[in-house]
């Protein structure tokens, strides 16, 4: 597989027409203006400029677009640019400017609790102004001449945060009010500690996973980079409050390349395995092959894609495990990118048993894409939303013209086979929208799955920024929102209004989690999108009792302006509350951040209980089963919690541990567990409030985990 991996690299990764490979772009650029007419050699210099930047060479791109800025203002370019050439010499100078800043302060002199969080705090100004002073002087020309450029009025007014100098210093016509980063509840603030843990890995957008993948039941952490020199990075929890990167002893050092990563133990030997996924977003360019890698137990993998015969080679960053056919093993659906001039079909590969998988895409009705209605898959998701025991499929695709898809597993058929019915428009999802990441949880604990899509569409304009700036000042956009389908026993209803979540949701990665631990799942938004411009904050979205979301993104300290992706809530401590960890960093190679990981405050503040499950008939890991928690309130009243096991979001892994919040409860009445595949029916009484078990499928008690709160600490380098 490595061999394959590199040679697919090079064939359509490493080449001029790649948009990504910006080093290789400044060799192709250069050497064309030093062979080009004359009147062409400054088109070539400005490329040449644009893959500097975009390759993380900053200063040497600055040198040349300095040049061109000038003369293009004095009318005394060498050789003439086109007029829509010309034109974009000064925003991406001002843009080399910003980005100059940010290399400077925000990651030369990382200030984990404050660079790039927004609204920017006294800690997180910049030490060297000289990259923000320069662009706020080209911000402000620019928006002389066109006050509606919303694109430079953020820049400016972030650029002006930067120095300490928001909003005074921010001429008012140009003025991003401070009230429209208010959070609507006052959610503790959590401190970002990636840094003191060594968990803070600089490099480009990718997956990642917080999973307990030795059984020692401490959480490890596990992360992706999506270029194909990226390497995997793995870190074993040691229990003493330190990690330590076992990336090269794990064997993971030549797996290289990942945009998404999703967990579970196809083999159902105990020990969670990994499916890596490649090749989003690049069409043709994009047919790079995904990884299998079998957790042989012992802290170390093993690629083993040829022989599960899971090799193919289609773009794609979205696949969800579950146990389809319901025979105690965890199958795998694939959701690969398709366009007009590129069929990619998905992928439904059915568990022999045996270490082997068998696509049966077409004989379960699951022939997603066509010539004549191709789908952009980027998000899929699974759940039994009618409540009749078999898994259901979510798909969620990019493009406006089609609607997003939903396949009902109609069960085992006359042929012995699984089959699949699309049923969107009969369930009320039949709308056609423009979406990315995509889950399935239920938000207001009725004990039946909804459905979460972040929208992914922008209006006419070359990045989502100037529709943020319209939705912050209240003005009217064409973006599209996020979308909140609520399950009415089978059917939806879209109640994103009504809950507060009809907003802009441009997410990436995104996942679910339980904030406060008050019972109900609250969102987390990973904004990343690939252009530079595009620095817009993560949102964080807090469940009011199933009632409303609000935004508590400021209050949280969550909005980070870097690009975001893949997200993973945890318990990383054991302290019964859930931490955050958040993947950093775009897609160009000069995009890179440090990875976040935000501590959570509450564990003090509402009750919990943490379940590990592990199905003996249903599959090992326990993914698909079902838990409803039945607890008494202080007030003396009753409700119930429902937690489904999965990883979570399209987009970032969350432990498979079930980490459950009881808000205010003053006892567990019961733990009611319906294992997936197998539909035991399992009811547990006498569990304690705020302690870690172990139940195992049809054994009688549950096992009382010893597991203390653990003291991060610093980690030696």
């Amino acid at each position: 597989m490595p061999e394959i991996i590199k040679k697919t690299a090079e064939d359509q990764f490493y080449i001029s027409e790649n948009i990504y490979a910006s080093s290789l772009r400044i060799a192709y650029f250069d050497s064309l203006s030093k062979v080009a007419p004359k009147n062409h050699k400054e088109r070539y210099n400005l490329r040449k400029a644009d893959a500097l930047l975009y390759a993380g060479k900053t200063k040497d791109a600055i040198e040349i677009l300095e040049r061109l800025w000038e003369e293009s203002d004095k009318g005394t370019l060498r050789y003439k640019l086109e007029a829509f050439e010309e034109e974009k010499i000064g925003p991406l100078l001002a843009l080399a400017y910003m980005r100059l800043g940010e290399q400077q302060n925000c990651i030369h002199h990382h200030n984990a609790s404050a660079s790039c969080i927004i609204p920017i705090d006294p800690e997180g100004y910049h030490q060297a102004p000289e990259g923000s002073r320069k662009a706020i002087s080209l911000y402000e020309q620019f928006l002389k001449q066109d006050s509606h450029d919303y694109g430079s009025l953020w820049l400016l007014n972030v650029a002006y945060m930067t120095l300490g100098e928001y909003p005074e210093g921010v001429p008012e016509k140009w003025l991003i009010p401070e009230s429209v980063f208010e959070s609507e509840y006052p959610l503790k603030k959590f401190e970002d500690i990636a840094p003191k843990l060594g968990l803070n890995v600089d490099d480009l957008s990718g997956g990642s996973i917080v999973d307990d993948f030795n059984n020692d039941n401490l959480l490890d952490v596990l992360v992706s980079s999506w270029f194909p020199s990226g390497k995997l990075q793995y870190f074993i929890n040691n229990g003493d409050g330190s990690f330590s990167e076992k990336t090269e002893t794990a064997g993971l050092q030549e797996v290289k390349g990942g945009l998404n990563m999703v967990q579970a133990d196809y083999n159902n030997d105990g020990f969670l395995d990994i499916f890596i996924l490649r090749g989003a977003w690049m069409g043709n360019l994009g047919k790079h092959p995904n990884s299998l890698l079998k957790n042989n137990g012992d802290n170390t993998f093993t690629d083993v894609t040829i022989e599960a015969g899971l090799l193919s080679f289609y773009p794609t960053q979205t696949a969800t495990w579950a146990d389809f056919n319901n025979d105690g093993w965890t199958d795998l659906f694939i959701g690969n990118e398709s366009d007009k001039e590129n069929i990619n079909p998905c992928e439904f590969f059915i568990n022999n048993r045996d270490g082997t998988f068998s696509n049966f895409t077409t004989k379960a009705g699951l022939n997603v894409s066509s010539e004549k209605e191709p789908y952009y898959v980027k998000g899929v998701t699974t759940g039994d939303y009618n409540n009749d025991g078999w898994m259901d499929i979510y798909i969620s695709t990019l493009q406006s013209s089609s609607k997003n898809l939903v396949y009902i597993n109609k069960g085992i058929g006359e042929s012995g086979n699984i089959n699949f019915e699309e049923a969107g428009s009969r369930m009320g999802l039949e709308e056609k929208i423009s979406s990315f990441p995509t889950w399935s949880f239920d938000y207001n604990n009725d004990g039946w799955m909804d459905i979460f899509v972040a929208g992914y569409r922008r209006s006419d304009f070359y990045t989502i920024v100037p529709d943020i700036v319209k939705e912050y000042l209240g003005e009217p956009n064409k973006a599209e929102t996020m979308r909140l389908y609520q399950n009415n026993k089978g059917s939806f209803t879209d109640v994103s209004a009504e809950v507060g979540l009809k907003k802009i949701g441009y997410a990436m990665g995104a996942n679910y989690g339980d904030l406060d631990n008050d019972g109900y799942p609250d969102i987390y938004l990973s904004t990343g999108e690939v252009s530079y411009e595009s620095i817009i904050p993560n949102r964080v979205f807090r469940n009011n009792s199933g009632k409303e979301f609000q935004d508590v993104t400021t209050a949280g300290g969550f909005g980070h302006i870097q690009k975001g992706h893949a997200v993973s809530f945890s318990d990383i401590d054991n302290d019964g509350d859930q931490d955050v960890h958040v993947v950093m960093g775009g897609a160009y190679e000069g995009d890179n951040f440090f990875n976040s990981l935000y501590i959570n405050p509450y564990q003090d503040e509402n009750n919990w209980i943490s379940l590990k499950l592990e199905g003996t008939e249903a599959n090992r890991a326990a993914i698909g089963s079902k838990i409803e928690v039945k607890v008494t309130e202080e007030e003396g009243l009753e409700r119930s919690i429902f937690h489904t096991i999965s990883s979570g979001g399209s987009f970032g892994c969350s432990t498979l541990q079930a980490q459950i919040g009881l808000g205010k409860a003053s006892a567990i009445n019961e733990v009611k567990i319906l294992w997936a595949g197998s539909g035991t029916t399992q009811i547990l009484e006498n569990l304690k409030l705020n302690t870690f078990y172990k139940i195992t499928e049809n054994k009688a008690e549950a096992e009382e985990l010893n597991l203390q709160p653990i003291q991060l600490q610093e980690t030696v380098h």
